[in-house]
């Protein structure tokens, strides 16, 4: 089972060069239900904006590389 963190990763990753809902949903394995929910959740922290897809912001860049920070480290021990 994937942490909130990990799914919050994929959808910032697919993300980054712009992706519609769909696109997301599918790559991130999650239901309508749940991409909603984290989509509502990384637009109102600016982690994620939107236009006519959405996009990873350079907050959402940042969350990215600490996310991929701490994965090496607790990968390493």
């Amino acid at each position: 089972m994937r942490s909130s963190f990990e799914i919050i990763a994929e959808i910032l990753t697919t993300a980054k060069n712009g992706a519609k809902k769909t696109r997301i949903m599918y790559r991130c394995g999650l239901s309508y239900k749940f991409v909603q929910k984290y989509l509502d959740l990384l637009l109102e922290t600016g982690l994620l904006m939107t236009g006519s897809s959405y996009h990873t912001t350079d907050k959402g860049m940042g969350f990215l590389r600490k996310y991929q920070n701490l994965e090496l480290l607790l990968n390493t021990s």
